[in-house]
């Protein structure tokens, strides 16, 4: 089962609120909140409450999906559908057949797969890229998105008729800051699972580095947390507890000047990312490969530095 370390009561409403609608796994959920808040994990813990728990839990990111490839991913295709498909494959909504599909990053689907997920989750039946016959699949949606879908409807980016479907239920997870209770209690949990997995002996923290755990700001929320005890924890290996030293976490009083640095930095990346990506015609993969990055390197700096993305 999936464990969740919860103190805060800002967090234990939001979790109130899904398992009150955990049971009526007819209704689709839309999960908000900024990146890293851990939304993936929480809509395991609906499917895992719901009466779908023993089936799939199939969980998606919209945004990682290959260009042009969204609606074969998400609906299967049979051979010869589209260059390179050799063979005829099922679609992530079949394998949800029963259980739940989370898709996160919903905002990112192009046009023609909300228009397709929109009669899936209206008809429950969807095609196979290629093929002619209608095809069913009873699965539950838990959406999520660090987008505000109103804004994205607004800009007309986003289906209307998809944005009332998807959020029949909305429960927005707090940031890590908004939440400081939860901040030790989550690290602690995070030293015990990743001192297991790389295999090194679990330690604490110590009082100054407890300290400027709460006093951080976490702009990446759990996901930067778990990130910085791992690096804690191989830096501490010969330490007795994890101190400031072994954190790389700035202190409270970093200097405005620091801070405007770090903000004028950020509006330089940014700007270089916008003008690479419009010298190359918006295509992601070919700015990818101009600047030496992986597709998925470049994704995390466009989310991080909030640069929207080409085609």
């Amino acid at each position: 089962m999936t464990k969740l370390i919860v103190v805060s009561e800002l967090m234990r409403a939001a979790l109130r609120k899904l398992e009150s609608f955990a049971a009526f796994d007819g209704l689709p959920i839309h999960i908000g909140g900024e990146s890293g808040t851990g939304k993936e994990l929480v809509a395991n813990w609906v499917h895992e409450r719901s009466s779908r728990a023993r089936r799939n839990f199939v969980p998606v990111n919209c945004a990682s999906l290959p260009d042009g490839l969204v609606e074969a991913e998400l609906f299967g295709h049979t051979r010869g559908a589209f260059t390179g498909a050799t063979q005829a494959r099922e679609g992530l909504i079949a394998h949800a057949d029963g259980g739940t599909l989370f898709l996160d990053e919903v905002a990112d689907l192009p046009p023609r797969a909300q228009t397709a997920l929109l009669r899936a989750l209206q008809e429950k039946e969807y095609r196979r890229l290629g093929e002619a016959c209608l095809r069913r699949s009873n699965f539950r949606l838990i959406s999520a998105s660090h987008k505000n879908l109103s804004e994205e409807v607004d800009a007309g980016r986003f289906r209307r008729d998809l944005f009332f479907r998807l959020k029949v239920v909305h429960v927005e997870l707090p940031a890590l800051r908004e939440r400081p209770a939860d901040i030790l209690p989550l690290a602690a949990h995070c030293v015990r699972t990743q001192s297991r997995l790389l295999g090194v002996a679990p330690r604490g923290f110590t009082r100054e580095a407890e300290r400027r755990l709460g006093q951080y700001g976490w702009p990446g929320n759990v996901r930067e947390l778990e990130n910085e005890v791992v690096q804690a924890l191989v830096r501490a290996q010969e330490a007795e507890a994890i101190g400031v030293e072994h954190l790389s976490l700035p202190s409270a009083d970093t200097s405005a000047e620091g801070r405007a640095l770090g903000a004028a930095s950020r509006a330089f990346e940014r700007r270089f990312l916008t003008d690479s990506l419009a010298a190359h015609g918006g295509n992601r993969t070919r700015t990818a490969r101009a600047l030496g990055l992986s597709r998925q390197g470049l994704y995390r700096k466009l989310k991080r530095l909030g640069v929207r993305r080409g085609p």
